[in-house]
């Protein structure tokens, strides 16, 4: 491989390697003894001057060929080592290797499985104070977001208790995986690139602009494809940051909380619109980046710890701890009472045996066994042997490397009991006096209570053993109605309550109680009249499969309209004719036609009911007439009129393709009971349940947010008149416009430019590697420096730049080490609470800001070495400062830059987010 290695390079540099062969020849030839030695030693320092060269040269490519044209870091003191810090238990999280035999490519057990995946705080480590602080922080959290709502529905702390543990997950999976980055590198690397990427279009955009323009728009529309999704509003914004919370949930929320969609739903909201997005407006306000740069800018020293830091506590240990009194659980057993208990454990057992861990509970067993034989001071020989081959059997089934049953134990654990096992039977008493045993059973002990126990509470056979076998599903009709009224006998309060909840489910698009005016039909049909034909017919369809039905195969028709008497009063229905062309005469699937009756006010119960599942847009071309309101009977002509209008309505309803398949209509031209005591039948409590979810998955609504929230207000009772009119209450809409409302950013990029896709001019920054390149280019595009120091500028990077790199990398990281100090960080948790939650002080009056925003420009113009603004001159240093400064100024570019930093840290804090950048597209 070398041979080849060195022949490629001959090739690349051919007249090279044929000067450096010519002189390696006369070189042998002048000391080889042909030529005369006064000769080779008068001649002798030529040679000396021409290998000097040619050693030179190969040198020179040693160092600068590889690397870029670039001499690598001479600082050695400055060469970090960029490794991250990780403990064992995410070490073997890395390796991915089964926890139960420790195999990698195991299939027999969950090799997904950890301690860090069930409780990710295990080994967290926090001071004292710092864990008082992000308690802290999270109490006014929950008092602010959840206790406001929570404590008008309950005073049970059990929610707010698993919203404790998750917001413990989410910390701690939050803190592992920053610790898994190298920051300074990061920060170098993709943050600070970003925002120079960010101040050459502002830069780009100020050269190009028109004077005056509005440069803010400018380098909005430089970005083109690449402007940010939620510039295109603020309610995309609210939006992104609620898919950006819901991608990150499964790896920070545990796999249970995953399953509770109003959990999700909660802590989306807190995450996106209490947390997220307040953060991100107060840190793009322009008047605090000036504080942040004046902060950055200040030359006095980070305060030093006056006190020495607390000792360490485990993370949010004492904040996840419940609030009510604990109190014993029938529900919940720990791991001693499932194993002193025949029943239990025959359970636990079985649910280890189908996750093939059941030898884990075998083995600590066979060693509680085995504890207690070799307890007896009195041992004979026999018995000593005995002992011995047992713990040879133990050995060889568990602890082996090619044991089927084996279990992954510490390796010093291994061969200590393997000497043990292979010695004389005498030794095997070290097993009662020695720890090996004993810390082999801890390690399969911790298996079952952290990995296994968990998942056994999650599991049917736990919920069997606490409630029984499930009820069989397929029970024969017969046998089920067969069982006699006694049966249902407790359940008629029910019933009863849930026939009063009939009148509540009606349109509110429609004021029904019109309807029975104009019909005439004062006397509705009784609560206690007799459906339950009605309601077995309901039952087999709901038993059954649904199967679509085509209805553009129907054809319909009303040929009259009659007059019918009930109860001694008269109303008029409208006769249907249906023939279906999809089934002949005499098949089995069917009848192929039919008739039904329909009254008046039924096609309009159709039309409402169709509006607020499919929207208004389906009807427009197909609307009913405005339904007149008579307190007069109506005359026999006056329905006869209708005929021919009703008909065309229900003739194009079956042409739509989004009707095709609607259960409404389907039942509307069905025989059988009104259509409007046909939606009502379900209402029952015992049915609701069941045929609620059918009906709405069987229409296939796509606009099912009016209609569930008519059907949440129907049945609400009607809150009464306020007494004083001036008195408004505020909508939920008005609430989310005016708490997502920030006025400096107005409705982001909305209607200031038009987002397009256009490819943005000007990629040269991404060309650029490092920190010393992004010095150049500020020096070059902003500070306008002279044409000779830019020659040396860049003649010194090849000598400079990795070692300059190097400092900063260093200087950085000792930086970062410094905040994470316990002050620092108690500091900056305070700082946070303070802007969320305590944010009091008067607004800042634009007098404020500008005084802020002077300093700020002249404290940037004196951090500049004094030697850089001699070669460059007060003038350039004043634009080239105002430059940078300004960009700084517009909160519509910081909340450009803001998202696309918030990105760059969660794709690299969240690497298996690969799709995000295909979420930005779709969000435009």
């Amino acid at each position: 491989m070398a041979i080849g290695v060195m022949m490629d390079l001959f090739r690349r540099h051919s007249r090279f390697s044929a000067a450096g062969a010519v002189l390696f020849l006369a070189t042998v030839i002048m000391y080889s003894g042909a030529i005369p030695e006064w000769v080779s030693s008068s001649y002798a320092h030529i040679f000396m001057i021409f290998w000097s060269f040619v050693g030179g040269m190969v040198l020179s490519y040693m160092f600068f060929g590889r690397s870029k044209n670039m001499m690598p870091n001479f600082l050695i003191m400055y060469n970090r080592k960029k490794e991250p810090v990780l403990d064992e238990l995410e070490r073997e999280a890395l390796r991915k290797s089964c926890p139960v035999c420790g195999d990698p490519r195991c299939a027999r057990h969950r090799p997904g499985l950890s301690i860090l995946d069930l409780q990710p705080w295990t080994n967290l480590k926090v001071t004292e104070k710092v864990d008082m602080a992000l308690s802290e922080f999270l109490e006014l959290v929950l008092r602010d977001f959840v206790y406001t709502w929570y404590r008008d529905l309950s005073t049970d702390e059990a929610f707010v208790d698993e919203m404790r543990v998750s917001l413990r997950f989410i910390l701690s999976c939050l803190i592992r995986r920053v610790k898994k980055t190298d920051l300074p590198t990061f920060i170098v690397n993709k943050l600070i690139k970003a925002a120079m990427s960010h101040l050459d279009k502002y830069v780009r955009a100020m050269e190009s602009a028109q004077p005056g323009a509005d440069l803010e728009k400018a380098t909005l529309e430089l970005y083109g494809s690449e402007l940010h999704c939620v510039m295109n509003s603020r309610r995309t914004e609210l939006q992104y940051l609620r898919h950006l919370s819901g991608e990150i949930f499964p790896y920070i929320l545990p796999a249970r909380s995953l399953k509770c969609k109003s959990l999700c739903a909660l802590l989306r909201e807190l995450m996106s619109a209490s947390v997220l997005m307040p953060a991100i407006d107060k840190i793009a306000d322009p008047d605090f980046v000036n504080n942040l740069m004046l902060i950055f800018l200040d030359e006095t020293p980070m305060a030093v710890a006056t006190e020495p830091p607390s000792h360490d506590v485990d993370l949010l240990a004492h904040f996840s701890q419940p609030r009510q009194a604990p109190t014993e659980s029938a529900l919940r057993l720990d791991l001693p009472d499932i194993m002193n208990n025949q029943t239990t454990l025959f359970r636990f057992m079985q649910f280890l045996k189908d996750e093939a861990s059941v030898h884990v509970l075998q083995f600590c067993l066979s060693v509680e066994d085995f504890n207690r034989r070799s307890l007896n001071p009195d041992m004979t020989d026999q018995q000593k042997i005995d002992l011995h081959q047992e713990a040879k059997m133990i050995y060889e089934m568990y602890f082996k490397s090619d044991a089927v049953d084996k279990i992954q134990f510490p390796a010093d654990v291994t061969a200590e009991i393997k000497s043990i096992v292979e010695g004389p039977p005498e030794g095997v008493t070290r097993l009662r006096t020695s720890t090996p045993l004993f810390s082999a059973y801890e390690h399969a002990y911790g298996l079952l209570e952290n990995t296994f126990l968990p998942l056994f509470y999650q599991s049917d056979d736990y919920y069997t053993m606490l409630c029984g076998g499930r009820l069989p599903t397929n029970i024969p009709k017969s046998a089920s109605r067969s069982a006699g009224k006694k049966g249902m006998e407790p359940f008629a309060a029910v019933s009863k309550f849930g026939n009063r909840l009939k009148g509540m489910l009606r349109s509110n698009t429609v004021d029904d109680r019109l309807l029975a005016l104009y019909d005439d039909q004062e006397d509705q049909t009784p609560d206690t009249s007799p459906m339950e034909p009605y309601e077995e017919e309901i039952e087999d369809e709901i038993e059954s499969e649904f199967i679509p039905k085509d209805l553009s195969a129907w054809r319909v028709a009303i040929p009259r309209a009659e007059s019918r008497y009930e109860n001694g009063k008269q109303y008029y229905v409208y006769i249907i004719s249906v023939q279906r062309i999809d089934i002949r005469e005499g098949e089995t699937s069917g009848p192929s036609g039919w008739e039904t009756t329909r009254r008046y006010n039924e096609f309009y119960v159709l039309e409402n009911k169709l509006t607020e599942f499919h929207g208004e847009t389906l009807l427009e071309d197909c609307c009913l007439p405005t339904k007149r309101i008579q307190l007069t009977k109506p005359s026999q002509e006056f329905v006869d009129s209708k005929i021919a209008i009703f008909e065309k309505w229900l003739q194009m309803l079956l042409t739509k393709p989004a009707l095709r398949g609607s259960e409404l209509v389907h039942s509307f031209l069905s025989p059988g009971p009104e259509f409007e005591t046909r939606l009502l039948m379900d209402v029952n409590i015992g049915k609701m349940l069941k045929s609620v979810p059918n009906k709405l998955t069987k229409e296939k609504g796509q606009h099912l947010e009016p209609f569930l929230h008519a059907f949440l207000a129907s049945t609400e009772t009607t809150k009464p008149r306020q007494s004083n009119p001036e008195v408004i209450e505020e909508s939920p809409k008005d609430k989310m416009e005016r708490k997502i409302s920030y006025p400096i950013y107005g409705n982001n990029a909305a209607g200031l430019v038009s987002i397009h896709n256009t490819e943005p001019e000007g990629l040269q920054v991404r060309g650029l590697h490092g920190a010393a390149d992004f010095l150049l280019y500020i020096a070059r595009t902003v500070y306008k420096v002279p044409t000779w120091f830019h020659h040396v500028a860049m003649a010194a990077r090849i000598v400079g730049k990795h070692a300059l790199e190097g400092y900063l990398d260093s200087y950085l990281a000792g930086k970062i080490e410094q905040v994470k100090q316990e002050h620092q960080v108690v500091g900056l948790i305070h700082l946070l609470r303070d802007v969320l939650f305590f944010d009091n002080d008067p607004p800042r009056t634009d007098e404020d800001k500008r005084v802020r925003g002077e300093e700020t420009l002249k404290e940037m113009k004196a951090f500049l070495p004094k030697l850089f603004v001699m070669v460059i001159g007060a003038e350039k240093q004043h634009i080239g400062t105002k430059t940078i400064f300004d960009a700084l100024q517009k909160p519509r570019l910081n909340k450009q830059l803001g998202f696309v930093l918030l990105d760059l840290a969660i794709l690299e804090f969240f690497p298996e987010i690969q799709d995000l950048s295909d979420t930005q597209q779709t969000g435009k």
